[in-house]
C-alpha cells in the first residue's frame, strides 16, 4: 500500500535536457536523451547516479550524471560509446540493465559487485546513421567503477540470429533488455518486434553466468492481442 496513491509534482525545467551541456565532450552534438536510469554504487549511500542515451543523428551513446537530491544533475560524463566498426554496438550503445544487490521493491538500487566488477545488459545497434535501425542486438558490459564502461564480452547476447530458435513475433529486431537475478540464474526480459504490423512484445531468456543465454519456450511472456477496446471511465 505504501507504494499506490503517489503524487507527481512538475518540475519546471528538465531534469536532462533534450542537448545538455556536456562540457568534457564538445565535439559530441546531442539532439535527444532517453532511457533514464537511477542507481547508486556501494558504500555511497548520499550520491545517486543516472544513465542515459544521447542521440547525435548517428544513433545512441551512454552518458552517466550525478546528483545528491535527485533534482539537480551534474558532472555528464561518457559512460559507453560507440563499438569499433564491424562491430554488432557500432551503431549505439544503450546501458540501462544494471545487476542490483537487491531487486526488492523497496530497496535502493545499488549496483552489485561480481568477481571486482559491476555488469550490466545493454541495447545496441550495428548501422550508424538513423534512428535505431533493424535489427537490433543485446551486449554484455562491465565496468570497474560503475561509471566507465565497456563491453565485456565481443559477441552479442542476445539478437534475430542467435542463440536457440528465434520466434516469429522477435523476428525483426531485438530492443532494450532487463536484467534480474533470482536464485542461481538471471533472467532478461526483453523487448523485440515483428513487422510489418509492427508489434512489439516481452520476452524472456536466461543465463547461469550472463554470457550464455537460453531463450524461453513459451515466449513472449507479454503479448498484445490483435484487436482491444479502449477503457471507458
Amino acid at each position: 500500500e505504501k507504494f499506490r496513491g503517489w503524487h507527481y509534482s512538475v518540475l519546471p525545467n528538465h531534469v536532462i535536457p533534450p542537448s545538455p551541456e556536456i562540457l568534457a565532450y564538445q565535439g559530441i552534438d546531442i539532439i535527444m536523451t532517453d532511457v533514464p536510469t537511477v542507481f547508486q554504487l556501494p558504500g555511497n549511500n548520499d550520491l545517486f547516479f543516472m544513465s542515459f542515451v544521447g542521440f547525435d543523428g548517428d544513433g545512441y551513446q551512454s552518458f552517466i550524471a550525478e546528483s545528491n537530491d535527485l533534482l539537480r544533475w551534474e558532472n555528464i560524463r561518457l559512460a559507453m560509446s560507440y563499438g569499433e566498426v564491424g562491430s554488432f554496438d557500432h551503431g549505439g550503445v544503450v546501458l540501462g540493465a544494471y545487476l542490483y544487490e537487491s531487486y526488492d521493491i523497496s530497496a535502493p538500487r545499488v549496483l552489485k559487485r561480481v568477481d571486482g566488477k559491476f555488469f550490466s545488459l545493454y541495447g545496441a545497434y550495428a548501422k550508424k546513421g538513423t534512428y535505431e535501425p533493424d535489427p537490433g542486438f543485446q551486449g554484455l558490459a562491465s565496468s570497474e567503477d560503475g561509471l566507465v564502461w565497456k563491453r565485456e564480452i565481443d559477441e552479442s547476447i542476445l539478437s534475430i540470429f542467435s542463440p536457440g530458435v528465434v520466434g516469429k513475433w522477435e523476428k525483426d529486431s531485438i530492443y532494450q533488455p532487463w536484467l534480474l537475478e533470482h536464485g542461481s540464474l538471471y533472467y532478461n526480459f526483453y523487448n523485440a518486434k515483428e513487422m510489418p504490423q509492427w508489434v512489439e512484445q516481452i520476452g524472456l531468456a536466461s543465463s547461469s553466468n550472463l554470457k550464455v543465454w537460453r531463450r524461453y519456450d513459451k515466449n513472449p511472456v507479454v503479448s498484445v492481442k490483435k484487436t482491444y477496446e479502449c477503457a471507458k471511465n
